[in-house]
């Protein structure tokens, strides 16, 4: 299950008005967080507040039809079966084009020069490699082992079979690294996506363990309605041993007419669904860094997509460094970040302010610092338990 949180809709909307529209004429699933969705962080249930809409469909319907927009514009052509071999530089340390080639066929290689190559080809980072090629460093890669595999599978529900809200978010607490999401997507399509931190908490793919695994893990109306679902594809799994940020932004020196965005900048654990909400961030900082001009232009788009990526990073990895299965961190720093994260979960369960505040800061669509705020730290404060053993097993309500 991939998501576009509400920040990300924007963006979209941004560059194609009425895109969202569009989407839901065709069936997209358009839903109110939170009263729509039942979220339990850190072991405990987000308060009900009904905040913004969240767009929620699979990937291949959403790239297809964001697809067929860029497809659309007048001054775009694909060019497909082709891929990028490497930068072309000219003189004056800049990159003047790229070579292209077809898979399998090194005699296929043509240039295509350009004023601007965007290496989007994900978290490999060949365009970091690209860099070392062209006689420049290499930027730094900050990487945190996380050591999680998720596992999917679509199921066909009835809009009658449903006895549960239109998606389930179940987190990992330290106690028990593995979560889900089971969520309506297009069509009366639904996902059920399931993870684990290390090797013995990964999803089985088999799909009769695949449905006991989240049997522990759902809330009874969830399992009853998963009970009614026809599955329509196999359990696909996939491995996520590390999360990724590069500094390009610390480089002394970079090259004119080259760049790197999305995953190549920032991957980020996918279990919390900003991926796609940064990358698009990062794109609408470009735009921005476009309007202003070419002098200059990679470090100050490198600047603002750092600035872009920062607090999605912070979260994540302080959130992945309270769980005893990712390496690392010192027990007693993930104790108090385990302790940290509950005791504002446990807040959030009660209290609408800190609620909004939580899913604010997880969706991008509000800045953390509204987790600062007098009122939110006061309730957080009344939750903290220092001589609670944050190994203690907890049960997600039903």
């Amino acid at each position: 299950m991939h998501s576009l949180t509400s920040r990300g809709v924007r963006v979209l909307e941004d560059f194609f008005p009425g895109f969202v529209e569009e989407l839901s004429a065709e069936g997209a699933s358009v839903v109110e967080a939170l009263s729509e969705l039942d979220i339990v962080f850190f072991g405990s249930r987000l308060r009900r507040v009904p905040l913004d809409s969240v767009l929620q469909v699979s990937r291949p319907f959403l790239e297809d039809r964001l697809r067929s927009k860029v497809c659309a514009l007048a001054n775009v052509t694909f060019r497909q079966g082709l891929e990028a071999a490497e930068p072309v530089a000219g003189e004056g340390a800049r990159v003047t084009g790229v070579r292209l080639s077809r898979p399998g066929v090194p005699e296929s290689g043509e240039v295509l020069d350009a004023d601007l190559v965007v290496d989007a080809m994900g978290r490999a980072g060949r365009g970091a490699t690209w860099l070392t090629s062209l006689g420049y460093d290499k930027p730094r890669e900050r990487r945190l082992g996380v050591d999680v595999a998720y596992a999917s599978r679509r199921f066909r529900i009835a809009a009658d079979a449903v006895r549960t809200d239109k998606g389930v978010l179940i987190g990992a607490t330290p106690a028990r690294p593995r979560g889900l999401v089971l969520t309506r997507q297009e069509d009366d399509l639904w996902v059920l996506s399931q993870y684990g931190f290390g090797k013995h908490n990964h999803p089985p793919t088999a799909p009769e363990e695949f449905l006991l695994f989240a049997k522990e893990l759902l809330p009874g109306g969830a399992w009853e309605t998963l009970q009614r679902a026809e599955p329509v594809t196999d359990v696909t799994a996939f491995k996520y041993p590390a999360s990724v940020r590069r500094d390009f932004h610390r480089l002394r020196s970079l090259p004119d007419g080259l760049l790197s965005i999305g995953d190549a900048l920032c991957s980020l654990n996918p279990i919390y669904g900003a991926g796609m909400t940064v990358a698009a961030l990062e794109a609408a900082a470009l735009r921005v860094c476009l309007a202003e001009g070419a002098r200059d232009l990679p470090r100050r788009f490198y600047k603002a997509a750092a600035r872009t990526s920062y607090l999605p990073w912070l979260f994540s990895t302080l959130a992945d460094r309270s769980l005893p299965f990712v390496p690392g961190t010192h027990p007693v720093v993930a104790r108090t970040l385990a302790g940290s994260f509950q005791a504002t979960m446990r807040a959030a369960s009660a209290d609408a302010h800190v609620a909004a505040a939580v899913w604010n800061a997880v969706s991008l669509t509000g800045s953390p610092a509204a987790l600062a705020r007098p009122r939110v730290v006061a309730s957080v404060l009344r939750q903290w338990s220092p001589r609670a053993d944050s190994r203690r097993p907890v049960r997600t309500p039903n």
